[in-house]
């Protein structure tokens, strides 16, 4: 195998474990504990007068730390967050990566710490998506430390990479315990070589072992240990220059594969009696290569270290899939040869593997052999004639030129034993086990202990023990998680492999022994190759029925016809088995099936061809011939001999059908072989292993034509899709996913569509169409614009309970468009379609149907009964939606729960209510990310389709028994589940939304006592801010219900907080927020609370003139004509830049709407123009205006700005002078579009039409007789101008006016004289000259707060807010800047 494709293997196999182990925490805390003790252990074995360093603990603190930033990591959802967290773990964990192995710290060897740190770091970089890096961190762990890594840090990973491997090494130390423990174990003559020792190793025995027994034992145990860490080391290193070698290392040589050999030890010759399969292939017992060292037989009475450490090999078998997708090579991979004395002799036969399909690594032979037969037999007896005629394939080296050699090794075994038999020799077990042989009696080891019948599918477990497949089966689904016999627990739910060698034994005994009683036959078990049970009429295709083996005398072809076919046949027979010319075979082959076909499949004629010597002729065919017609024909007969007698698939297996071979010719385009592939019924990783997924799927597209002289029993189409069928429903989530893309992206879900009108196969092409919409639902398009949904609904009419959940999955998938029209399309079909009522058929099941199904049936139910507009009664509606309360109702089953709430959220018509509801609160990103991935374009009758079944659902669902679907969502949002609790807020928000924009029926109350409580719970303590925002749409809903109103009302103060962050992201909450305001119960005032904050010294620059606030920076001019630009965005101000390009003091700034420039006035008489940049304000324009600038505004084309003199100067950016005259002095200035406001001495307001150049009073106060009385500081926001000035009456001066209608919207109650204003989003502010700041609520006109100058009464000269009103910052008359936080 390549490189790349070893890397491919490597990243799928190392990936699947690391991302399995960051998925259950619980694993990871049960290692981490595991490894802490072992720590411990070791830091007690160390010496206590060995004082520990501080940088031995320096070490062990960054490992821990490292570890603990790992977790956060895996835990957070905060991407920054989670970032920073691995780049600190990985600091922390790259200290003991890189510790000298050779090394201790703190009495603990370095490579455990190096291992556990690597192991750790594999999973940072997973959580990076750097499968690369992860693997390499995986495999260094191995190579560092390999034998804590096989047995603490991964020995699941160990036993798929590296055991497959160990092969020699595994069978060199079951040898070596085997010579040692017959010694050891008292009558050991009795047993068998496959026997489990471990039953036999108790206290009692390690007393009785003399030194030298204990010592071997200790010394086999201690070099086994070393040698799988050595080659484990050895092939992790291979792994690694795997994982390096690539383009950009093309110059380096390809890493060469390791072959690991068992350690070289002074061993006793092993007796040739006992066959090679046997010595390699026997039960592994449980503390292999993990048993601590013995102790001494002194320190015998304590517990003995045998059990100190005890895990279990599985059994080998699972090792099968990483030797076919590793590429092992033949001499690891092919199962031992033991040729016979014969063949030792000739040097010219080689012997031919009776079983290809498995690696002997598969294979568990365990049945008991007397020692009398292990001294007397002979591998392969003397070459008779017999024997010739029996096994023709055995006297020749190598049949065709092209062909490939054939060993038949276990065959002459089989022979071999069976002539021992024959000739008196005892075979099996005790002499009376023998006596029960010749007296037809089976052997204890041929019977399954569970049903004690022969075996017909036998699997060995991993504990060692055979049993009948399908008893086992029975036994673990019954909940049974130990071994029937010796109760150890079984740690793989995933049944072994047949053990073919106990399978051959078994046939070559009954073979032997033709009088064998039928009870003692176990029927055979059936290997179905679908995913769910089929009903009997499709559990297979209508052709193999016609097919049958002709047995009647009354038969078309007489006996004497028959016996001519017969006797016409053997030749050809002949021929294909002793035959060294592959034309002359390819010819009987072509003869054979005109025969077949002649005698119609005649009993007589298939056992003539269904003899060892025929199948063997036709297999060599197969492997041999270039000829697609002998090839095409070989197929044929196979298959009818397969579907003419089922037990011919046995024999066909034990024969070696060589599934290599069948799809190598597959992959070349022999499409008539998948039918023989379906036929054999092959497992997932067969197919998987072969990459027959392109094949299949290219057949699914094609057209194939039977040939004119025969036609397969199965068309390959058919076969095709049934395999794929298998793979998908055996195969994990990622080869389901992977597969149904694959049939996506080749087009072939057309092909699919038509083949649902074939009944055989209709059933598997559901089930691929279904994988097909659940993983891409852009597919969904395509089905439904071509099916023909009467066929469904037939399989759901006639099929049994499996097929009609998998009928009712596909149309409730099949109806969920994102367009609403399109979805009630649908619906009408299934509604109308088929010759029974659809909806009475759903109404009958759904009372019947499993609890996991009926969810999706009522769902379905209620979309076809509201069709049309809802009845005042229904039946198919109340028992649907019944269905549905009472499903979210069972708290014991969270899963039935949620299935309940997804077809809940189906039947609202749009896969993404959520990101709709909150684009409705003008959180839109989700909303836009799914329209623009999806490409949804609503036009206006899509969209009043959407509303008008939104209506419908809303309407029955809410009106249904008064509104009680309510309470049980209450109970819902209350789970203790993420996933319950989440998709249940997104339902009762679109209920709630829907339930107010439809006429009141008396339900709001209930949805009110139910859900308002809820809703706020979720707004204050929520961390999920797409939650708070759902929670704020149901709360805008309720406000205007007067009762939900006053309910929210009493949490008022502990939900503003909330409210006022989430005003940036949502534009509902202040609607929210002003309904809170204007309810008589809340008092503002005890809402608010001002916290001083920090304080800037600039009194160098003299007072601080003017401020101002622009994103996140504050701006500030001083009387030495200084510009300071300050960061703000920590909450402390951070100076930026000191600019002095005005000669005198900077009176005046201004900001426009646009927050493109800055304006400045000063008293040198001159206006600049600054630019903003990243590192502060550059100069871009200067104007002379001949007079000192007090105050200033601008726009676009001019600037407009005051003196001491009465009116407005005007400056044209041109420079262009003007003058707007009035009488009054002006003290500030403001605008807002073409209207220029300018507040005056004498209590009043001047509004100026920029356009019109005509100015007239907008306000004027009554004036004392005695003082001055002006307006100080206007500012208009939101269409509201908010002035300050001095007091006559308490208020004049202060008023709040609406600018298009001039009226008096409120005033601002203070006892002082406002000198300057700030107004935000939800405050005003006030300054005056002795220091106070006094602070309104802007909804309400009511006075919240005060606030006063640390330094004491002096005069604010400027305020600035930004403009959630959060931050308050006044500049001062003694050159300080002091900021507060309102909370």
């Amino acid at each position: 195998m390549e490189p790349d494709d070893i890397v491919k293997s490597l990243i799928t196999i190392v990936g699947s474990f690391i991302q399995d182990q960051l998925l259950d925490q619980r694993k990871r805390d049960i290692q981490k504990e595991q490894c802490g003790e072992r720590l411990a252990a070791e830091d007690e074995s160390s010496s206590k007068e060995t004082e520990v360093r501080y940088s031995d603990q320096a070490v062990l603190a960054n490992l821990d730390w490292g570890m603990d930033a790992l977790e956060e990591a895996i835990s957070t959802s905060n991407i920054e967050t989670k970032m920073a967290r691995l780049d600190y773990a990985e600091k922390m964990l790259q200290v003991s990566a890189m510790l000298d192995t050779s090394d201790k710290t703190a009495g603990v060897p370095n490579f455990y710490l190096s291992a556990w740190a690597h192991l750790n770091l594999s999973y940072l970089w997973k959580l990076r998506n750097n499968v690369k890096n992860a693997v390499l961190h995986v495999l260094e762990m191995f190579s560092v430390d390999p034998f804590f890594s096989r047995i603490d840090f991964a020995p699941q990973l160990w036993k798929t990479l590296f055991l497959p491997h160990m092969s020699s090494i595994v069978g060199w130390y079951s040898e070596e315990r085997h010579r040692i423990m017959m010694d050891l174990i008292p009558d050991s003559t009795d047993l068998s070589f496959t026997v489990d020792f471990d039953l036999y190793f108790n206290e009692s025995l390690v007393f009785s072992m003399r030194p030298d027994q204990a010592e071997k034992l200790q010394n086999l145990e201690k070099l086994y240990g070393k040698s799988l860490d050595d080659n484990t080391r050895l092939y992790a290193n291979y792994f690694k220059d795997c994982m390096n070698y690539g383009s950009a290392t093309s110059k380096k040589a390809i890493p060469m594969l390791p072959i690991a050999e068992p350690p070289m030890t002074p061993l006793h010759e092993v007796s040739r009696k006992i066959p090679d399969y046997v010595k390699f292939g026997p039960i592994l017992p449980k503390n292999a290569g993990f048993s601590p060292v013995l102790k001494d037989k002194q320190n015998a009475s304590e517990p003995s270290s045998l059990n100190a450490t005890h895990t279990t090999f599985k059994n080998l078998e699972d090792s099968t899939a990483w030797v076919n997708i590793e590429g092992i090579p033949e001499e690891i991979k092919d199962s031992p040869k033991v040729a016979s004395p014969k063949q030792e002799g000739s040097g010219k036969k080689e012997a031919r593997s009776i079983l290809r399909l498995q690696s002997t690594r598969d294979i568990d032979f365990k049945i008991a052999i007397s020692p009398e037969v292990h001294h007397d037999f002979s591998i392969g007896s003397a070459g008779s004639d017999n024997e010739t005629k029996e096994w023709p394939k055995s006297v020749r080296k190598k049949k065709f030129a092209h062909g490939d050699e054939r060993n038949t090794s276990y065959a002459n075994v089989n022979n071999g034993a069976l002539r021992e038999s024959e000739t008196g020799s005892p075979n099996f077990g005790s002499p009376q086990q023998s006596e029960r042989s010749t007296q037809s009696r089976p052997p204890k080891d041929f019977v399954c202990p569970i049903t004690t019948q022969i075996f017909s599918d036998p699997v060995t477990l991993e504990t060692g023990q055979t049993y009948e497949r399908k008893a086992i089966e029975e036994w673990m689904k019954r909940g049974n998680t130990t071994c029937p016999i010796t109760r150890q627990p079984l740690f793989s739910n995933i049944l072994p492999k047949t053990n073919y060698v106990l399978k051959r034994l078994i046939t070559s005994w009954k073979e032997q022994h033709p009088d064998l009683p039928n009870e003692l036959s176990y029927p055979g078990t059936p290997t179905s190759s679908y995913g769910t049970s089929k009903t009997s009429n499709l559990s297979q295709p209508r052709r193999f029925m016609q097919t049958t083996v002709a047995t009647s005398p009354t038969s078309v072809i007489s006996q004497a016809a028959v016996e001519a076919i017969i006797s016409g046949l053997n030749p050809f027979v002949s021929c294909l088995s002793t035959s060294e010319d592959l034309q002359e075979c390819e010819a009987a082959v072509l003869t054979i099936a005109k025969m077949w076909k002649e005698s119609n499949a005649d009993a007589g004629v298939h056992a003539c061809l269904s003899t060892s010597a025929a199948v063997n002729g036709f297999m060599d065919v197969l492997s041999s011939s270039l000829s697609r017609e002998a090839l095409a024909t070989t197929v044929y007969i196979l298959s009818e001999l397969l579907v003419a007698d089922d037990d011919f698939r046995d024999k066909l297996t034990n024969m070696d059908p060589d599934f290599e071979t069948l799809a190598a010719l597959l992959t070349n385009g022999l499409f008539e072989a998948v039918v023989l592939i379906y036929l054999l019924k092959p497992t997932f990783s067969q197919i998987n292993s072969h990459n027959l997924l392109p094949c299949l799927i290219q057949i699914i597209s094609s057209k194939f034509q039977d040939s004119k002289d025969y036609e397969m029993v199965m068309n390959p189409k058919d076969a095709a899709i049934e395999l794929l069928d298998q793979v998908l429903n055996e195969g994990d989530e990622n080869s389901r996913s992977f597969i149904a893309l694959s049939i996506i992206s080749a087009d072939a879900i057309p092909d699919l569509v038509t083949c649902l009108n074939k009944l055989d196969i209709r059933q598997s092409v559901l089930c691929i169409l279904l994988c097909c919409i659940q993983t891409d639902k852009s597919c969904r398009n395509l089905i439904a614009s071509s099916i023909d949904l009467c066929l469904i609904l037939e399989l759901f009419h006639d099929g049994n309970e499996n097929l009609r959940g998998m009928c009712i999955d596909f149309l409730s998938e099949l109806v969920q468009f994102n367009r609403r029209t399109l979805s009630n399309q649908i619906l009408q079909i299934i509604k109308d379609e088929g010759s029974f009522s659809t909806m009475h058929t759903l109404l009958v099941y759904l009372q019947n149907a499993p609890m996991e199904q009926q969810p999706v049936v009522a769902s379905l139910l209620l979309q076809l009964d509201i069709l049309v507009e809802p009845l005042k009664m229904s039946i198919y509606r109340e028992e649907a939606i019944d269905t549905l309360i009472e499903t979210l109702q069972k708290k014991d089953f969270p899963n039935l729960q949620l299935m309940a709430l997804d077809a809940l959220s189906s039947l609202s018509g749009k896969s993404y209510t959520e990101a709709w509801l909150l684009n409705l609160a003008g959180f839109n990103k989700p909303y836009e990310a799914f329209m623009e991935n999806e490409k949804l374009n609503m036009d206006h009758e899509e969209e009043k389709a959407a509303y008008s079944w939104e209506k419908r659902v809303a309407f029955v669902l809410c009106n249904h028994e008064k509104g009680g679907i309510f309470n049980t969502l209450e109970q819902c949002l209350k789970s203790k589940s993420i996933n319950i609790a989440k998709k249940c807020l997104v339902i009762t928000t679109w209920l709630v939304y829907m339930l107010y924009n439809l006429p009141d029926t008396g339900v709001r109350d209930s949805a009110r006592k139910s859900l308002i409580n809820q809703y706020m719970h979720i707004l204050q303590s929520s961390k999920n801010i797409e939650e708070k925002i759902l929670a704020t749409v149901a709360l805008r809903s309720f406000i205007s219900d007067p009762g939900a109103l006053d309910d929210i009302g009493g949490s008022a103060k502990a939900m503003y907080r909330t409210l006022r962050k989430l005003k940036k992201s949502s534009v509902i909450v202040g609607d929210i927020m002003k309904a809170l305001m204007n309810l008589p119960s809340v008092n503002a005032a005890e809402m608010w609370s001002a916290s001083e904050g920090f304080e800037v010294d600039s009194s160098i620059n003299g007072e601080v003139l003017s401020l101002i606030y622009v994103k996140n920076r504050v701006i500030s001019s001083h009387s030495d004509g200084t510009i300071k630009v300050w960061d703000a965005s920590k909450r402390v101000l951070r100076l930026i830049q000191e600019v002095r390009e005005h000669s005198k003091a900077v009176t005046c700034l201004y900001i426009p709407p646009a927050h493109d420039k800055l304006y400045s006035g000063s008293l040198d008489k001159t206006i600049r123009a600054w630019m903003f940049k990243p590192e502060g304000i550059h100069c871009i324009q200067v104007h002379d205006v001949k007079e000192s600038v007090y105050g200033l505004t601008a726009d676009t084309n001019s600037a407009y700005f005051f003196s001491q003199a009465a009116g407005v100067k005007v400056i044209g950016w041109s420079g262009v002078t003007k003058h707007i005259n009035f009488k009054q002095s002006v003290k500030c200035i403001d605008m807002i579009g073409d209207k220029l406001y300018c507040g005056c001495s004498g209590i009043s307001i001047q509004e100026t039409d920029l356009q019109k150049a005509s100015t007239t009073t907008f306000y004027s106060g009554a004036r004392k007789l005695l003082g001055k009385q002006s307006i100080n500081s206007i500012c208009i926001h939101d269409g509201l101008l908010y002035t300050g000035g001095t007091s006559v009456d308490g208020t004049a001066g202060k008023v709040v006016f609406s600018i298009t209608s001039r009226v008096l919207v409120g005033s601002l109650s203070s006892m002082f004289d406002i000198h300057c204003l700030a107004v935000s989003n939800d405050f005003i502010f006030g300054a005056t000259k002795n220091g106070i700041i006094e602070v309104w609520l802007k909804e309400r006109l009511t006075r919240v707060v005060s606030m006063k100058m640390s330094s004491g009464n002096i005069k604010i000269t400027s305020l600035a807010s930004d403009a959630e009103g959060e931050m308050l910052f006044a500049g001062s008359s003694d050159g300080k800047i002091q900021a507060w936080e309102l909370n």
